[in-house]
């Protein structure tokens, strides 16, 4: 099941990467008001193909039409396995999230590396290690268990957070650190995502929890990288998301079970 859950997220890994190379480029090219045009054609243009090939499924449904968005907070109540999957996965996607999306700041500006932003761009290609990590993580969590999978995690991410404060001055450093992170990400996500699909009776709401937790993590810990990049630089990034690694891991700490 972990490995069916990792082919997903390997695809979804392709397209972030795939998308960064690519916006880099266009927007070099063409200004940053084309990258945004052309991604609504791209997503108006998949959404309908989407709706063409995947097959109809004819449900009755049962309850109102937001019962499942209602139902989440009790899902992930009851569930332990549930509760820990969402805030470690917002720890690791919030820490991701503050040195990926702040790292062009440090490429592009003067103060930096100063790269173009096609450059800047191309270095979205050590995210290429997520598309080999996620199924090797997907084998992994069905012959080992999902809490050691994310343990692991977290101490790669752990691990890179200091080679990315070294690669505010050491390119090298910086590029294992990416690869490092991504396969944190990586193995994390496709842990606790199966966890998030397995452990409650209503797979889809958990995993709406899951999502959005993650996600929210990922979104705060970005406003929180902009302002601590233009205060305290490329180490306040860092410091940010070495906070969000350990928010995410201790604050499971409370609840019984590993």
């Amino acid at each position: 099941r972990a490995r069916h859950v990792a082919a997903v997220i390997a695809g979804l890994f392709t397209g972030v990467v795939a998308a960064r190379v690519l916006g880099g480029l266009a927007g070099q090219a063409f200004g940053w008001r084309a990258v945004f045009v052309g991604a609504a054609v791209l997503t108006a243009v998949l959404g309908l193909a989407t709706a063409y090939i995947l097959p109809v499924e004819r449900r009755q449904r049962r309850g109102p039409l937001f019962a499942g968005l209602v139902a989440i907070p009790g899902v992930v109540r009851r569930s332990p396995d549930l509760w820990r999957a969402c805030v470690r996965q917002a720890g690791m996607y919030g820490a991701w999230s503050a040195l990926w999306t702040s790292l062009a700041l440090l490429l592009t500006e003067d103060e930096g590396y100063g790269m173009t932003t096609a450059a800047a761009g191309l270095f979205g290609l050590f995210g290429l290690a997520a598309s080999v990590v996620a199924p090797l993580a997907g084998g992994l969590v069905d012959r080992f268990g999902a809490a050691k999978v994310v343990r692991s995690a977290y101490v790669l991410a752990a691990l890179s957070v200091p080679l990315f404060w070294l690669g505010g001055q050491a390119m090298a450093a910086l590029c294992a650190a990416a690869v490092l992170v991504h396969a944190a990400l990586v193995a994390s996500h496709v842990a606790n995502q199966t966890l998030a699909l397995t452990t409650t009776s209503a797979p889809a709401t958990a995993n709406t929890a899951y999502v959005v937790a993650g996600f929210a993590g990922g979104a705060l810990a970005s406003a929180l990288a902009g302002p601590a990049f233009g205060h305290w630089g490329w180490g306040g990034v860092c410091a940010v998301a070495g906070a969000w690694l350990v928010l995410g891991w201790t604050a499971t700490a409370v609840r019984p079970g590993r």
